[in-house]
């Protein structure tokens, strides 16, 4: 048989095969940032809003035809019939914070090179720089960050979501004590997302209806361990352990709630209905503590942990547009731009939020 004769491998000249794209495999969502509501443009640095409650019931009975002879005040709390001086009326207040990322490209990076599934390397960057700071914004908002005042080497910073719905408020700005988080409203303190249960949920649930005496639908924001827990209330296993000599094995049981004649094996719980509220489960990677070296903040998540909110009652007032971007002077380096956003966080009222702080 004649060997076939084979032209030699073309060693030169060959391109290379290059998709023309790029796999961004982190897609992670920003629930707070996307579902709160935009406020009005701060008019300060420092910005307030009042809260305002009504007294508690007095059934008392009126002798016919006596004069009056003490009153009532429903603003400032000095009501001689109650005997209290309460405030009603009361101030909360938040600081600001600026959000900042900044780009640069070199002049070759912008205009000689040609990268696959990329026109331009400055509005690439640019674009990638916007959803960073969206989710600096989230972290901040969803995070255990006291506020603070710019001092010339710390930033401003505004109170995040965890210290508001805590039983002390905080401290700068200080949250009057009438208006801070009861203990009810806080599930989990030093035990870990796994021990939760159906009564601590109910239980939640029945001290925000206290507090408000409203049966309202809240949006949960929860991390990955704790979205795992609210699931395993519907899916329970149970291991049967032999106490004989038999030498068997352990015996799990899994009870499951599906229909029998289904095929498709459903193990998510993402609405909780209870008897005083809805929560609708939003998973999310940016939930966590903050840490602060100098003014440098580095970000922990926190699977555990879970904020109960009334979305009616946050919002997130921003100094002009959310991310404004702005050209830098190029000195001979490139192209760069500024992304900037000036943000603060409001909570109407602490006492109608709730949170899952859990500690693994």
């Amino acid at each position: 048989m004649a060997t076939p004769l084979t032209e030699p491998l073309i060693t030169s000249g060959k391109r290379e095969d290059l998709a023309d794209l790029i796999a961004m495999v982190d897609a992670k969502d920003v629930p707070f940032v996307s579902m709160a509501r935009k406020g009005s443009k701060p008019g300060n640095t420092y910005f307030r809003w009042q809260h305002d409650s009504l007294p508690a019931p007095k059934p008392s009975s009126t002798v016919d035809g006596t004069d009056v002879s003490a009153y009532d005040n429903y603003t400032n709390g000095s009501n001689q019939g109650d005997n209290t001086t309460t405030a009603y009326r009361v101030e909360l207040s938040n600081y600001i914070q600026v959000f900042r990322r900044s780009v640069r490209v070199s002049p070759l990076s912008e205009d000689i090179a040609n990268v696959a599934g990329v026109n331009s390397e400055l509005a690439a960057n640019v674009a990638k720089g916007i959803k960073v700071l969206k989710r600096d914004m989230e972290v901040a908002f969803c995070s255990n960050q006291d506020g603070a005042a710019d001092n010339g080497t710390t930033g401003y910073r505004t109170k995040g979501l965890q210290t508001w719905i805590s039983t002390t408020g905080g401290s700068t700005p200080a949250v009057p004590s009438g208006v801070r988080s009861a203990s009810g409203q806080i599930v989990g303190t030093s035990a870990a997302a796994s021990t939760l249960t159906e009564s601590d949920v109910q239980g939640l649930l029945t001290t925000l209806y206290g507090n408000r005496g409203e049966i309202k639908s809240y949006d949960a924001l929860v991390g990955t361990t704790l979205k795992r827990a609210f699931t395993n209330l519907v899916s329970t296993a149970a291991t049967t352990t032999n106490t004989g000599t038999d030498g068997f094995q352990a015996t799990r049981i899994l009870n499951m709630n599906r229909d029998a004649e289904s095929s498709t094996l459903t193990a998510s719980l993402d609405v909780f209905n209870g008897d005083f509220g809805t929560l609708r489960l939003h998973p999310t990677s940016f939930i966590g503590s903050i840490t602060y070296t100098s003014n440098i903040g580095a970000f922990t998540a926190q699977a555990f942990k879970g904020l109960v909110l009334d979305m009616n009652l946050v919002e997130v007032r921003y100094g002009g547009n959310v991310a404004g971007v702005r050209e830098l002077p190029d000195a001979g380096g490139g192209a760069a731009r500024l992304i900037e956003a000036v943000a603060g966080l409001v909570v109407h009222s602490p006492l109608a939020l709730g949170k899952f702080d859990y500690s693994s």
